[in-house]
This record gives structure tokens, sequence and C-alpha cells, in this order.
């Protein structure tokens, strides 16, 4: 996020001097003054574009807003016309900030209706401040928390877009990609939460429908869910025809004492601990043409006090492997 915006401005219109830019962070963007006289008519705008979103290049700048306005005899001329303006680059995709943007208009319209909150002195003050802490927070991490008075504070916060999520099969194996205590912290619901204890990393999703007695189709759908937040990813089924190679980053297990104990502790027998030097070769025996089951027949994995399930397949295997040979979708196992 770091410098994609380039300015924030505050506008309103002033009964005599028409559009203006009352607050600005920073205030010495070079030309904003002139992009702004060129485009104030779409900053300041007519009833029409009022509490829509407005974006417009002009001078090198991508300048996006949300016109409001609030119609009270109290002001001059009947009405408090303003705009929270967002100022980018004139290449930058803007589409990630635009609903704070409509969301940062629409809060301040309702402050000013219960409170004045814009019109009135002593909280318009604040206005420079707030603008710089939205800049600074924006840039810095995306997301932002204003204190508006003792009661109320706004959150904005950019979410990203998540890609449409993939298509779930009956032999698709979900694994889980972070650790235990960020998946016992997460607010899952219900129906996730009963389908958690058979995400393994051996049981594909026909299977866990099955043990968790949920219908398929639900599964398939929470599956995805875990998957666009990053919380499982799909591998492949287990099955003896399977063909591996191994990975470069299999020399990690040389250096690193962690990953060594994580691979000794996931990758041995039950009262086995295998020496890593042990693992490491197997690792390194894996080649084009060598299935799990020629690879059985050539080395005793169990006299190793090696899992040869967990030894392909699991939490660890980005790591060390990657499947090259063809595989078949059967999930009556």
């Amino acid at each position: 996020m770091a410098g994609v915006i380039k300015c924030i401005f505050f506008s309103e219109f002033h009964h005599i001097s028409g559009p203006i830019i009352s607050h600005q962070v920073p205030d010495d963007l070079p030309l904003l003054k002139d992009a702004f006289d060129a485009v104030h008519d779409l900053i300041i705008t007519k009833q029409a574009l009022y509490d829509r979103l407005v974006s417009v290049d002009a001078l090198g700048y991508r300048i996006v807003g949300s016109p409001r306005s609030i119609e009270n005899k109290k002001y001059p001329r009947n009405a408090f016309i303003f705009n929270f303006v967002f100022v980018f680059e004139v290449n930058t995709d803007t589409t990630l900030f635009e609903p704070v943007i409509l969301k940062l208009g629409a809060a301040f319209k309702t402050y000013e209706l219960e409170s004045s909150f814009l019109s009135q002195e002593e909280s318009r003050s604040k206005l420079q401040s707030i603008l710089c802490s939205v800049f600074k927070d924006f840039n810095r991490c995306g997301c932002c928390t204003i204190p508006i008075d003792e009661t109320k504070s706004l959150h904005l916060k950019i979410t990203p877009s998540l890609p449409d999520p993939p298509t779930i099969q009956d032999h698709h194996v979900p694994i889980f990609t972070c650790s235990q205590e960020d998946i016992d912290s997460a607010p899952w619901d219900l129906t996730i939460q009963q389908i958690l204890p058979y995400v393994n990393g051996f049981n594909h999703v026909k299977k866990i429908a099955e043990e968790s007695e949920v219908d398929n189709e639900i599964v398939k759908v929470c599956i995805q869910h875990l998957i666009l937040y990053a919380f499982v990813k799909l591998i492949t089924i287990f099955q003896y025809s399977n063909v591996y190679t191994a990975e470069p980053k299999i020399k990690l297990l040389l250096d690193d004492k962690v990953l060594q104990k994580e691979c000794i502790e996931y990758v041995a027998l039950q009262g086995s601990v295998p020496k890593i030097g042990a693992v490491f070769r197997l690792y390194c025996s894996l080649e084009a043409g060598l299935n799990v089951k020629d690879l059985c027949n050539r080395v005793d994995m169990k006299s190793e006090g090696v899992n040869e399930r967990h030894f392909s397949k699991g939490k660890l295997s980005k790591f060390y492997v990657q499947l090259r040979g063809h595989y078949c979708n059967k999930c009556n196992e």
C-alpha cells in the first residue's frame, strides 16, 4: 500500500468563493490546485451525482470522491455541499479504495446531520488531523480508525477482492496451510467446525462428508471458503501409483533444525524415530518414472521407521515433493 494515495483533501462549496479545498494532506502536491480548478464542477457538483462515486483524471492525477449535500436553511444558500477526495496517480486501479471513499462520505454526512460536525468550528478543527491520519495509515497498512467523539469511532479498511473459488471434486484432498492455533482461534460456523476434525491431508472430500455426516455439496462449499481465506489448499489423493520428484527446497532439511524436527515427527511410524539422514536419502531417491509402490519395493521404509503415506503427502510435502504422475479420480477407498 505504500505511497498509493498521493493526497486526501476536503472540499466544500463556499457561499462566496464557490468550490474550494478547505483541508489537504499533504499540502504541497504539485499541480493539484490546477487539477482541482479544471474539474471542480465534478467534485462539488450537481444533484444528479450526489452520494455517487465520481472519478476523473486531470493533469496526471486520478481524483476520486463522493459528493454529499445536506439541505437546511441554517446553511448559507440553504445547503452544505462537501466531498472527501482521494488523489492517485492517473494509472492507479482505485477499485479497492472505492468502498472506503463512499463510506467516509456517508459517515461524515451522518455526523453532520447528528451534531453539525463539519460546520461547527470546534469539531471542524479536527478535520486536518483526521485527513492526516487517514493518509498515513492507509498508505502504511490499508486501514484506519478515526475517533469522532467520546462514544463514536469510524473504522475504515481496504478489503482485497478475492478470486473465484476453485471447483471442488470428490477426490480432492484438503490440507491445512496454517498452524493449529490459527485454526482453533478462527470464528468458524457450526458446519465448518463439524468437518474440521476430518481434514487431515489424507481424507478426500467424499470421505470427509461421510465421516462428518455433512452433505457432500455443503462440504465442498466449506472447503471453498477455507481455501479463499488461505486456511487450506488442495493436494492429490494418495495412491501407490503416484509418481513424485524431489523439489529443490529439499536442501532445507540439511541445515534447518526446526524443519528437521517437524519432518521426523510427521513422517515417523508410531513408536519410531527415523534418522534425518535416512529421511533425506529417501527424498533424494524420488525420481521421474518411479512410483510410490516401486520405491517401497526398492527401500524398506518401515525398517527406516518411515510412514510412506506421510512421507509423500501431508503438511510438509510442499517443501520436498511434487506430483509428476497421473492418478485416478477414485473415492471409494
